[in-house]
């Protein structure tokens, strides 16, 4: 043990060996500060040794004493640093000691808790420095011991200046082995990566990318770890730039870790989350199987590690969700369990748990499962920020169950509430984003759709994922639909092609996606009056239908096309096709009234184009008729309908009866919409119409006040 400084004995030893020693010289000894050992030691004898020196031998001193504080080092004593002390004192101009001794202190402070060998090891590296500016191996030695101690200090500045230590050795490595340069990169590459974790900046984790690049450039035997190094950048960077591209090179650099060392239980759970992530990205069925192999391999190696049971069931979870499959989000709730049961039990699996509760009880209409999934929820303490999505996602499930939307209110707050915590929080912006759509579907207010709107932004902001981009377009059209805005058209089209080009197989796996993009397109020629834009929609339904033969209301969609692309360039071509589909559609559902109607307006545009005659009048009646079956099953816009059918055929009488009757069902369109109506034309001067539009003006005007 090193306790008491013994100078004057340390002195005494050194007079009786070096006794031709000059008198300057044993001044200068004296003044020296030296540890030395207890003299009942048994080490003491290093220094007995000394008589065996040649005479003035510093050099041979110093290397005696630091081999013994190596050694020391070694095997875990502290005690070793003085002897390096006394070891540099003697020889302070020796740069090849030195840089052993930083080694040795790199190694001895690499133990937790044991940091001082660090901040020695960097002084002993600098020193070194100052001896041998070139010196290849203390700048790198260097950089790594600034790296440690930024980890264990969780300094910034550690990770800024062992980044200049690394590019300094990058300049002399010209002679360097293939070996010692793999590793340099290898080195060079975490610490880039240690500086895009603190500023989440994209171009840091690609130069750290370029780093791990260029290090198998110079080796191929690397080792997993550092494979799982690699993966784990090109993972983070191709989560923030959404590049499939390099969630494909992660997953490859995950395989080369796990050949490497087969039992690797870090290797097969990175794999599988990395499967996981692109199957989030492509919704891939082979890309579900392949995660799920991995996460059951990990499980395996390491049965209660409860991060395994979390990636599992969420991967479950996505899948059930997306192809709405009972049994896998049943597995879900199976892998939960076996999560639950970890020694380390963690929120995750209980909201993930909840969650897939309240999806089973959506999807199959059990009120029960969904209270089910929020007795889970509750289970989380109320205190963990994580409690507030699932009980949001429960809340939006009874909405759904109930068409309420007080309940999507309710979990609109809870949703709230934990971006109070965590604003960075994707999945909670998406959740409340397509909440307030979901409110806004079924209360049509504005409002809410324009904070839909604001937070599906807030969403794409921190990522860019298809399923967003999808669901923001469906809010702009629903919302353009409401507000008659061309802009907003135009930008629900944009997001479904956002979302249709980072989902190449949406067309087999997402069939709605492409029927809302086709709409969207038909909404926006109706803006541009644009023939090519709904030559687009009907290739698009037409690709669709061959695919999924039974999407419902396929035939209707195509049908509407066909009748707005007739109306644009009157073509009769375009109204027979139309008139073909309304047939198929109305053949699968008889008893939808919509369809009816729209049928009815189509033969009405239909009739108008042809000549009178024979067929004009039999489109006529035609177009009466559906309309009629379509009032007769409850659908009250067909009343404004039938006036304006029987304004063209000129019988005001009538033309006003059904006004009056779309007036008292809350049927009619705006009163500017009224005023322009071409097809209202033939009673526009009579007495009756403008005393009918004079008191809707009044009745507007005293709403209003």
């Amino acid at each position: 043990m090193w306790k008491n400084r013994l100078i004057s004995y340390t002195v005494e030893i050194i007079y009786s060996v070096f006794e031709d020693f000059s008198m300057a010289k044993m001044q200068q000894l004296k003044h020296l500060d030296l540890y030395t050992p207890n003299p009942e030691d048994p080490d003491l004898q290093l220094l007995s040794d000394i008589g065996t020196l040649p005479n003035q031998d510093y050099k041979a001193l110093s290397q005696s004493l630091f081999k013994k504080g190596e050694f020391r080092l070694l095997h875990g004593d502290a005690s070793g640093m003085e002897f390096f002390d006394i070891a540099m004192k003697l020889d302070p101009a020796n740069a090849d000691m030195l840089l052993n001794q930083g080694l040795a202190l790199f190694e001895f402070g690499s133990e937790e808790g044991k940091e001082k060998g660090l901040t020695l090891a960097s002084k002993r590296f600098k020193r070194v420095i100052m001896l041998n500016p070139d010196s290849f191996a203390a700048w790198h030695a260097w950089g790594n011991t600034l790296y440690l101690l930024g980890l264990r200090k969780a300094e910034n500045s550690y990770f800024l200046n062992a980044k200049k230590k690394y590019e300094k050795a990058l300049e002399l490595s010209g002679s360097e082995s293939d070996d010692v340069l793999a590793d340099l990169y290898w080195d060079y590459a975490n610490i880039w990566a240690k500086l895009a974790h603190q500023s989440e900046e994209p171009n840091e984790l690609n130069c750290a990318l370029k780093a791990f690049e260029k290090a198998t450039s110079f080796q191929d035997d690397l080792s997993t770890e550092f494979y799982l190094n690699y993966g784990d950048v090109a993972m983070k960077l191709g989560q923030l730039t959404n590049d499939i591209r390099l969630y494909v090179k992660g997953i490859n650099c995950f395989k080369n870790g796990v050949s490497i060392s087969i039992d690797s239980f870090n290797g097969w759970l990175k794999l599988g989350c990395a499967l996981e992530a692109l199957y989030d990205a492509t919704h891939d069925e082979d890309h579900f199987s392949q995660a799920s192999e991995c996460l059951s391999t990990a499980a395996r190696f390491q049965p209660y590690a409860v991060e395994v049971w979390i990636a599992w069931s969420k991967l479950l979870l996505k899948s059930g969700k997306i192809s709405r499959d009972v049994k896998k989000l049943s597995a879900c709730i199976e892998k939960c369990k076996n999560g639950a049961r970890c020694p380390n039990r963690s929120p995750a699996i209980l909201s993930i748990w909840s969650e897939a509760l309240s999806l089973i009880g959506t999807f199959v209409e059990r009120l029960e499962l969904i209270y089910e999934g929020q007795n889970k929820a509750s289970e989380i303490d109320p205190e963990d920020p994580t409690s507030c999505y699932p009980a949001g996602v429960c809340l939006v499930a009874l909405g759904r169950y109930f068409k309420d939307p007080d309940y999507y209110y309710q979990a609109i707050e809870r949703f709230q509430e934990g971006l109070s915590n965590d604003r960075s929080d994707y999945q909670l912006w998406l959740a409340l984003a397509s909440t307030y759509l979901a409110a806004a579907e079924i209360d049509h207010d504005e409002m809410s759709y324009e904070r839909s709107i604001k937070f599906f932004e807030k969403a794409l902001h921190l990522k860019r994922s298809t399923e967003a981009h999808y669901q923001y377009g469906r809010c702009l059209l629903k919302y353009s639909e409401l507000s008659n805005d061309e802009e907003h058209v135009k930008r629900s089209v944009h997001h479904f092609q956002q979302a249709l080009n980072g989902q190449k197989n949406a067309a087999y796996v997402h069939p709605e996606w492409l029927y809302d993009y086709a709409c969207s397109l038909d909404y926006l020629a109706e803006f541009s009056e644009s023939e090519e834009t709904y030559a687009k929609a009907l290739d698009l339904l037409n690709h669709l239908s061959m695919l999924h033969p039974d999407f419902p209301e396929i035939h209707y969609q195509i049908a509407l096309v066909w009748s707005h692309h007739g109306e644009l360039i009157g073509e009769v071509e375009s109204y027979h096709r139309a008139l073909h589909h309304y047939r198929i559609a109305h053949q699968r559902n008889k008893e939808c009234s919509h369809v009816i109607l729209d049928w009815g307006i189509t033969l009405l545009n239909f009739a108008e184009l042809l000549e009178i005659g024979t067929d004009a009048d039999q489109h006529f009646r035609e177009a009466e008729y559906k309309m009629i079956q379509a009032a007769k099953l409850g659908n009250a816009h067909a009343y404004y309908s039938l006036a304006e059918l029987y304004s063209l055929l000129e019988d005001p009488k009538r033309a006003l009866y059904f006004l009056e009757k779309a007036h008292a069902f809350d049927a009619l369109p705006p009163l500017s919409n009224l005023q322009e109506d071409e097809w209202l034309d033939n009673i526009r001067d009579t007495e009756a119409f403008q005393s009918f539009l004079q008191r809707i003006e009044d009745h507007q005007n005293s709403f209003e006040n």
